[in-house]
């Protein structure tokens, strides 16, 4: 585990948690040895993990959307976490700060894991190595093979993926896998596995 939490409250519609991060989480190590941070699929995920453990539920993370990263996250940071039920259900507008600044905000729609047993047991890999083959040869990236390309690093903010380049790797995809990829779902593509996910559920949806 990346993180330990320090203390979990919850209310009818809100979900309050105080947690700390590893030192020792091979996150850092990766993102990166000189310079540690905590990438946003880490951060997500414990928004997903810490809701999931309040409610006393099997949740996985299925959308996200208005994803905002606004401050770095270095080991042994002590953050805040405020979930806030949406209206719709098992969805959460959520907040991560840390010494009463913004870390992470957006809103995160969550569903028991067996939901998805049949979409987790699909053998993702053979995706995520071509659409980071793709974003390779896209932004020219050098020293990197679509095998060494590390799927969780966030596209934007640790690759440099501006708006046009996913429109252009969106355009590949698309006819590459035979699927609709609305722009209005681009800002959730965070990274090679988002994306893969997103690409083997749109083809289960097809079938």
């Amino acid at each position: 585990m990346w993180y330990s939490s320090i203390s979990i409250e919850q209310t009818n519609d809100a979900v309050i948690a105080q947690v700390t991060t590893d030192p020792q989480s091979p996150w850092f190590s990766g993102h990166f040895p000189g310079d540690p941070i905590l990438p946003g699929i880490a951060q997500l995920q414990m928004v997903t993990n810490v809701i999931a453990q309040a409610r006393k539920k099997d949740l996985r993370l299925v959308d996200l959307s208005r994803i905002k990263f606004k401050k770095l996250i270095r080991p042994g940071d002590i953050l805040d976490i405020h979930a806030l039920a949406a209206g719709k259900e098992n969805t959460y507008t959520f907040r991560i700060s840390s010494k009463q600044e913004d870390v992470c905000s957006g809103t995160l729609t969550l569903a028991p894991t067996q939901e998805n047993e049949s979409f987790m047991s699909t053998d993702i890999t053979p995706t995520i190595t071509r659409i980071a083959e793709i974003i390779i040869n896209e932004l020219k990236l050098e020293d990197v093979s679509p095998q060494t390309f590390d799927p969780d690093l966030d596209l934007v903010d640790e690759v440099g993926v501006d708006s046009m380049d996913l429109a252009t790797i969106a355009l590949i995809l698309r006819d590459e896998y035979g699927i609709r990829i609305d722009e209005d779902d681009y800002p959730k593509l965070t990274t090679v596995r988002i994306i893969a996910e997103y690409i083997t559920q749109k083809q289960a949806d097809d079938e």
